[in-house]
């Protein structure tokens, strides 16, 4: 691989990491938001989707880390 190949691929993962960190700041945001509902909400279907949405994010923070292995391996060669 080239110099100029490796640098757009180093250049690439960071970016998902910029990525990773906005998600994951939005997870907590969301988690917070969802230990914080009233006892009479807890078990509401607000409370389910606010669960299958961190459950998204922290699905998407798995796939951009392997994203992220994958650069490195490919940077590594």
């Amino acid at each position: 691989m080239n110099k100029d190949r490796r640098k757009r691929l180093e250049d690439l993962s960071e970016q998902i990491d910029v990525i990773k960190n906005e998600l994951e700041e939005i997870r907590d945001e969301e988690q917070e938001a969802r230990d914080n509902l009233p006892d009479n909400l807890q078990e509401s279907s607000k409370a389910e989707r606010m669960d299958e949405i961190i459950q998204a994010i922290e699905e998407s923070m798995e796939y951009l880390e392997q994203a992220c292995d994958g650069i490195q391996e490919a940077i590594q060669g």
